[in-house]
């Protein structure tokens, strides 16, 4: 009796640990098909998300900005708007440089008036994006020195 018993414990154990082995194969399968999803839907939706500043990382700040998740950070948009002067300056080149475009001071304009309530300088940004916007750059360098003031801060 004791033969069978003990014949009895190792098929229950082998039977166990086949199943288990089984369970977690299956569900390591399952999250690496869920990752390729993933990143097959990230690739799929990043061709068609705003990509109105140069870089991903302004991008999706932007976006959770626009979903309501997030405040948009005050230091950002000094970084935005300052390497939008970059376009502008000759002293500068034009590498890291943010293309000022009509839809990006509309945006930052927009960011501007809806965070006041935690912008430091919310109406130093709106005045200048405001001129940018009329194409009034002739105190561009003044905005440059401005801005770097605020970000040095």
């Amino acid at each position: 009796m004791k033969k069978s018993y003990k014949w009895s414990l190792l098929f229950v154990v082998v039977v166990l640990s086949v199943s288990i082995f089984w369970v977690i194969n299956k569900n390591d399968k399952e999250k690496d098909s869920d990752i390729a999803e993933d990143n097959r839907e990230e690739s799929i939706t990043s061709k068609t998300r705003d990509l109105s500043w140069v870089d991903g990382v302004h991008a999706a700040m932007l976006d959770d900005w626009k979903s309501g998740d997030k405040t948009f950070n005050e230091r950002l948009v000094q970084e935005v708007m300052l390497k939008m002067t970059y376009q502008k300056l000759d002293t500068h080149a034009n590498e890291g440089s943010i293309e000022i475009t009509a839809q990006r001071i509309d945006n930052l304009i927009q960011i501007a008036e809806e965070e006041k309530a935690v912008f430091f300088h919310s109406e130093t940004y709106i005045d200048i994006l405001k001129r940018w916007k009329e194409n009034d750059f002739s105190t561009v360098e003044d905005d440059n020195k401005l801005l770097h003031s605020l970000f040095d801060r």
